[in-house]
This record gives structure tokens, C-alpha cells and sequence, in this order.
């Protein structure tokens, strides 16, 4: 495909102008994409003369056009795509977590491989890529390390649920760190589901039940050798619905609450004067919706009390 591979042609040209749009420019590359693409599906008729301009084909209507265009998208949140996964394994999931939670042993050399292999496969399918979008926006984000500490001061039912009833006998950073693991691998849940033709927004966050988990684990485990399967399980029960699975693990829980913050998460976003910072305004409501989404509403109440309290 030249139209997509030659680095200045008037196409590429074209899709670096839209990433780069004040809508658009501090967005993580699957929401740039998903918004992108959205974009072109409403507007392909009135984008004809766009894409005329552009050179392609337009003697059989605006749908080809469009297509190609897409394709464009899709490629240039692939790259984009690469280097943030490539940042995240490198550098933001330090592993810290890791000895603790697998007996005093290291970090083998092959884990950071092994999970940018996995996150890798999970961008590759349609459900899992759809998950990784709120997953990786959150992972990137600063919201594990900015809640996280404060919830442990003020040890009250996040604090409980993780220590306490989890058993998770580690410091706030660390606990941040696992999160974030967490997070990278609740996508994996979704790589054998098959959406339709045209997937929808919400394929990647629908719940699963604990058995099909349960028999999915051993799959996808298999493909992060240098981890404990029970880690591996803790990032696909993210996915189940936390009121009614029981033995849920709070940080499973607290990693589906964040991988739907994901989602909608913007890097510097200015609010206007007068309007309700955007974390407290997500977790407000949130916390009414959660029976639906499956969260935990005591947990959501907790954030959107630290929200309100730091002007998040």
C-alpha cells in the first residue's frame, strides 16, 4: 500500500495534521485512533473533496476513499502504538513487585520480552485491542502513583481490602507497580473474543465469569513463563464483575476501576472555570453507575473523595 507506507505523501501528510489536532494531539495512539477513525466513518460524504485532494479514487464514491484512509489511521497508531508499549516494558512497570510475589526469586532476563510479546498479540486482535486502550492510558498515566499513596494514608477500605483481606503485604509504590501489571495483562481476557464486522466501543470491557477465566489462565499464562500463573490470573479476574464474584481481589478490582478511567483519560486537560475536574466528575458518576459496569462502589467512593480532596 504506497498510499499509506511512503513517509510524505500527501495521505500520510494528511493523517499527521489530523493526529496532530488540538483534539487529538495529546491523546495516547488507540484513542487517537478510535476518535480518528471515528471521525472518518461520520464524515466520509463530506470528506470527498478531501480525499480528492489527497489523490485517491474517487470515481466510485466516498467508501474506498474512506477505507483507505483508515488504513492510514490504523498504521500510524500502529507505530505509535509500538513506541508506547516499548516506553511502558522498559521503563514504567519496574517489577518491583516481583519478588515479594514470587517466593524472593528476581526478575528473569525473558519477562519485559514476554510481556511485549503479549501486549503485542493483545493490540492485534479487535476485543483485546479495545481493552489495551484503557488499559495502556491508565498504565502510562501518573493515577496509580497519585492515588495509591494517599489511599495508604489514609487506610481506609482500599487500604483494608489490599492488606488486610488480600494479604498484600507491600508499600505503596510497589503496590502502584502491580497495578500497573495488572492492568497490561487484563487485556489477554479478550483475545479469543469475535466481535462483529464493526466492534464496538465497549468489546473490550465486558465482564467474564470466573470459570471461563479459570479455564483461559493456563493459555495465557503459558505465554509469560518468567511469572506466577496466580499473577497472570490476578490480570484476567480484573475482568470479572466484582459484586457478584466472590474472593474478587481488591487489586483486580481496583485495576478494572482504572482500566475504564483509561478510556477517557486526556493528559493535560485543561478544565474551565467553574466545572468539576475530570477525575472527580469520572468517579462521580462512576460510583452511581458501578452495579452496572461491575465495580467496586465503596472503592470508587474512596477515589472520588481523594479526587474532591486534591482537586483532581
Amino acid at each position: 500500500m504506497k498510499e499509506v507506507e511512503a513517509p510524505g505523501d500527501p495521505l500520510s501528510r494528511f493523517i499527521s495534521r489530523l493526529f496532530d489536532t488540538p483534539a487529538l494531539r495529546q491523546l495516547p495512539a488507540l484513542q487517537k485512533e478510535e476518535q480518528a477513525l471515528h471521525f472518518v466513518n461520520q464524515n466520509g460524504v463530506q470528506l470527498g473533496p478531501v480525499f480528492a485532494s489527497l489523490g485517491l479514487d474517487m470515481t466510485r464514491g466516498w467508501k474506498e476513499p474512506a477505507a483507505q484512509v483508515a488504513r492510514a489511521v490504523r498504521a500510524e497508531a500502529e507505530r505509535l502504538l509500538g513506541a508506547e508499549l516499548a516506553v511502558l516494558v522498559s521503563s514504567r512497570l519496574t517489577l518491583s513487585f516481583y519478588p515479594v510475589l514470587s517466593g524472593g526469586r528476581q526478575v528473569p532476563p525473558r519477562a519485559r520480552q514476554e510481556l511485549q510479546a503479549l501486549f503485542q498479540k493483545t493490540a492485534g486482535r479487535p476485543a483485546s485491542r479495545s481493552a489495551l486502550a484503557g488499559s495502556l492510558a491508565a498504565a502510562r498515566s501518573d493515577i496509580t502513583d497519585k492515588y495509591i499513596p494517599l489511599a495508604w494514608d489514609h487506610k481506609k477500605y482500599l487500604y483494608v481490602e489490599v492488606s488486610r483481606v488480600q494479604r498484600l503485604n507491600l508499600p505503596a509504590a510497589d503496590l502502584a507497580d502491580l497495578v500497573r501489571f495488572v492492568l497490561m495483562v487484563r487485556p489477554a481476557a479478550y483475545l479469543h473474543v469475535t466481535p462483529g464486522d464493526t466492534p464496538e466501543r465497549d468489546a473490550g470491557f465486558t465482564p467474564f465469569q470466573e470459570q471461563y477465566l479459570q479455564k483461559l489462565a493456563p493459555a495465557i499464562a503459558s505465554q509469560l513463563p518468567s511469572f506466577p500463573q496466580n499473577l497472570v490470573l490476578l490480570g484476567l479476574r480484573s475482568t470479572a464483575p466484582g459484586p457478584s464474584t466472590p474472593g474478587l481481589e481488591a487489586v483486580a478490582r481496583l485495576a478494572a476501576i482504572l482500566a475504564f478511567r483509561g478510556r477517557t483519560l486526556v493528559p493535560g486537560m485543561v478544565v474551565d472555570r467553574g466545572a468539576d475536574t475530570p477525575d472527580k466528575s469520572w468517579f462521580n458518576v462512576a460510583r452511581k453507575n458501578a452495579r452496572w459496569h461491575g465495580l467496586d462502589q465503596r472503592m470508587l467512593e474512596e477515589l472520588y473523595t481523594i479526587a474532591a480532596e486534591n482537586g483532581w
